[in-house]
């Protein structure tokens, strides 16, 4: 399944519009949604804050009106939609206070959430297997969506789903992770995806949660690394919002390197940290990084000599793309 992205890649430029305002494991242990705090208090906060008042309603017709972005401060001030106001306001006219209301909303919405999930999910399920979202499936959902499948926002799509691997949705895994993010419509997934990126932004702990996710997301079936291919997608795709410094350097090493195949665990968790906290100068060598980063720094300090015109003496024809990767490292090169 590890190719999956490359097909996405390759039918979305034949058969699929840009949409240039778009941002773009098997048997998993953990549920991705409920580890990020921030934003599981985000969806579920609805009808349990008293402070809701008149200006859920207008809210609620900005959320369901626009794919602009929204900032994360206004995410979790109304889930519901208006239409559920208006009918519980008529039947219930003698609710004490508007709270009451966007409770009452909420708790009928989610009782009514499974039905409508269901056949939201028949809509897209395979003909062959009627428990999976595959890749047409995937497909058609995303184009209604609006995104294009080798897109940001549908990694964040998969990883609020928990999907346990790439080119397919399981009946579970979609109708459990739309009831977390509280949304039954394709309207309102495309919100919540829009608030969900906003809140990667600005939360590091979250985006963390996301970017771990993605490493096992792109393992294909009973392996426990990535092909460097696959990993070079991958990175490019997690930073699509935002970029770390000297990430271009980073894969242009990755690319031009002869000996690099494959890509652990451990190396891509720690390039996390060491985009944070890396310095090409000052860098130490004696902490616990990756071989590999040792021999990207040694790379850019190399290609730095020959660009201000500086030569060594050590007889290798100062040529920067030479290898250093340390052979000695089992899990680097094949």
């Amino acid at each position: 399944m590890g190719n999956c992205l490359k097909c996405f890649q390759s039918a979305a430029e034949q058969s699929m519009p840009t949409n240039a305002s778009s941002p773009n494991s098997h048997n998993s242990n953990s549920n991705a949604c409920q580890t990020a705090t921030s934003l599981a208090n985000c969806y579920e906060s609805v009808g349990i804050n008293p402070n809701a008042n008149e200006r859920c309603a207008l809210e609620t017709d900005e959320l369901l009106s626009s794919r602009t972005p929204l900032k994360p401060a206004k995410a979790n001030n109304c889930d519901t939609k208006r239409n559920s106001f208006k009918s519980l306001g008529l039947l219930n006219g003698s609710a004490p206070t508007m709270s009451d209301i966007i409770t009452t909303a909420v708790k009928e919405s989610m009782e009514v959430s499974h039905q409508t999930l269901s056949k939201l999910f028949d809509e897209y399920k395979d003909p062959d297997d009627e428990e999976m979202i595959l890749t047409d499936g995937i497909e058609r959902l995303c184009n209604d969506l609006n995104y294009q499948p080798d897109e940001f926002a549908i990694l964040v799509l998969a990883w609020c789903l928990d999907a346990s691997q790439m080119c397919r949705f399981t009946k579970v895994e979609f109708i459990e992770g739309l009831h977390k993010m509280r949304a039954d419509t394709i309207a309102s997934i495309r919100v919540r995806l829009e608030q969900t990126i906003e809140m990667l932004k600005a939360d590091a702990e979250m985006f963390k949660q996301l970017y771990r996710f993605t490493f096992r997301f792109g393992l294909e079936p009973d392996q426990r690394v990535l092909s460097l291919e696959m990993a070079i997608d991958l990175w490019k795709l997690v930073f699509t919002v935002q970029t770390p410094d000297l990430f271009s350097n980073w894969i242009h090493f990755l690319e031009k390197h002869p000996n690099i195949r494959r890509i652990p665990k451990d190396t891509w968790n720690m390039y996390l940290n060491f985009t944070e906290q890396c310095d090409i100068q000052n860098y130490d060598d004696t902490e616990a990084w990756p071989s590999l980063f040792d021999d990207f720094v040694d790379y850019e300090k190399s290609r730095a000599l020959v660009s201000s015109g500086i030569h060594d003496d050590d007889n290798n024809n100062d040529d920067p793309l030479q290898s250093h990767v340390k052979a000695e490292d089992p899990g680097l090169v094949s």
